[in-house]
């Protein structure tokens, strides 16, 4: 399981559309939590690809 922080997330909606974006692009057993930032994921995603999903959610991952 791959853990990564993201910038902006502050709701569940933001949680949904991050956790929505990862599984389009690949990505299993999603968990956002936007109190910490964090989202969680299995799955063979590639960096490039989280990096997609979180652009097209409208946020960005934490370097």
């Amino acid at each position: 399981m791959q853990t990564i922080t993201v910038e902006g997330m502050h709701c569940k909606h933001c949680e949904m559309l991050v956790a929505a974006e990862l599984e389009e692009h690949g990505a299993t057993n999603v968990v956002a939590n936007a109190e910490t930032g964090e989202v969680s994921f299995s799955g063979g995603i590639s960096d490039a690809e989280v990096n997609a999903a979180i652009e097209a959610a409208g946020f960005k991952v934490q370097s």
